[in-house]
């Protein structure tokens, strides 16, 4: 069953970041996008970032850290997606 529900910034304040993060695993690419198009649009996104990840434990921050380090592209990655995007070497 799908459910479409507009969610505001203050809404996110009793969901701890377990939850924030289980939440936006389940959106598809374009609705993670949207999302942090929006979050662009209330605050920076590394204050977002700072925020979330000072309501956790110093080594449950940095599991996560760690984590996300490991699933962020090389620069390299990054340019060759990029020019996929953009058709090639135009």
């Amino acid at each position: 069953m799908y459910v479409n529900v507009s969610i505001d910034a203050s809404d996110l304040e009793d969901i701890d970041a377990h939850d924030l993060a289980e939440l936006f695993e389940d959106l598809s690419t374009k609705e993670q996008e949207e999302f942090f198009g929006i979050i662009h649009k209330d605050i920076k996104p590394l204050e977002r970032i700072r925020a979330i990840l000072s309501n956790l434990s110093n080594d449950e921050a940095l599991k996560l850290l760690k984590e996300l380090n490991n699933e962020f592209k090389s620069d390299e990655e990054w340019q060759k997606t990029i020019k996929s995007i953009n058709g090639g070497n135009k």
